[in-house]
């Protein structure tokens, strides 16, 4: 039993640590725009198309065996995957700047809508114009399919690579965050927009560089997603909105460790669900929006989030 519970363990923490990429970025815009980007999973998409263009670039030129192992089949690789990175931080910030930032003073919903409509325009995009790009395409499994088996759970290489990229990313944000004069300007727009414009900080400059770093992080978890599954198609980025935007509402939006608390819950809940129950796969989803609705009732801000405070 404690065999099984440990290995639904490390699934969950797989899906946690993708669900969590998404969701900092969804509660990083809100910190500082005040608008819930619905097209952020669809950004994900764009560079999960890029980087597999790259890698299909590569074998169709018979520049590399991506398979294989050896220092340039690792450079190939990883120039793909960090291709798929920009490619999603430049598709973040082309639409912020054409759809998001002539909104910057509109109402709150009109930027959801926006969002709305941006992820339609990806998603279209994706299916028309990208070869069969209405079918599902096969991600290259570069991550090797071997395994370790401690006390009877195993752990994959894929459980390992998703983690830990992940796992540096935040840390790496974390760092950033708390650290560095960029962490302390965002912390400041995220706490009070119009005290820091007043501090002199550049909310305008800062928003920009958001955009373009929670897009990344978009593109780095539909990486992982791609790794993860080795499959990828036009609309995965609806469900890594839905679920991202599930984890930063639980903790807390418009806050970093609340995102990263929400995904570990959600991975969770959803893991042990489709593990523990009978046919759970089919009832993960109705676990994880119960749970979201409890919360809300308990906690309409989140679990760390902090009540809105209203100017008057």
């Amino acid at each position: 039993m404690i065999e099984l519970v440990l290995q639904h363990a490390v699934n969950a923490l797989a899906l946690s640590a993708i669900y969590a990429l998404v969701a900092i970025g969804i509660s990083l815009f809100f910190g500082v725009m005040g608008i819930v980007n619905l097209a952020h999973g669809d950004i994900a998409t764009i560079g999960v198309f890029v980087s597999l263009a790259a890698f299909q670039f590569l074998l169709g030129a018979g520049a590399v065996d991506i398979t294989a192992v050896g220092f340039a089949v690792a450079l190939g690789n990883i120039g793909a995957l960090l291709l798929g990175i920009v490619g999603a931080a430049a598709g973040g910030l082309l639409f912020y700047r054409i759809a998001f930032y002539p909104l910057r003073n509109a109402p709150p919903i009109i930027g959801l809508l926006c969002s709305v409509g941006v992820g339609f325009m990806i998603r279209e995009s994706i299916l028309n114009f990208y070869p069969d790009g209405r079918n599902p395409q096969p991600f290259p499994a570069i991550i090797p399919a071997d395994l370790i088996e401690i006390g009877g759970v195993i752990i994959q290489y894929k459980h390992i690579v998703v983690v830990s990229v992940a796992l540096l990313a935040v840390l790496a944000l974390a760092y950033c965050v708390e650290r560095t004069k960029f962490g302390r300007a965002m912390r400041s727009v995220l706490n009070n927009r119009d005290v820091a414009r007043s501090l002199g900080v550049s909310a305008q400059r800062l928003t920009v560089i958001v955009f373009a770093l929670g897009s990344a992080l978009a593109g780095l978890a539909g990486l992982m997603n791609g790794l993860y599954y080795n499959l990828v198609q036009s609309d995965m980025g609806v469900l890594l909105t839905v679920k991202g935007f599930t984890a930063a509402v639980i903790g807390g939006l418009g806050n970093i460790y609340g995102a990263l608390l929400g995904a570990l819950l959600v991975g969770f809940i959803e893991a042990l669900t489709a593990g523990f129950l009978p046919a759970g796969s089919a009832y993960k989803d109705i676990a994880v929006f119960g749970v979201l609705i409890v919360i809300l009732i308990v906690r309409p801000y989140g679990l760390i989030g902090r009540p809105a405070t209203e100017r008057v």
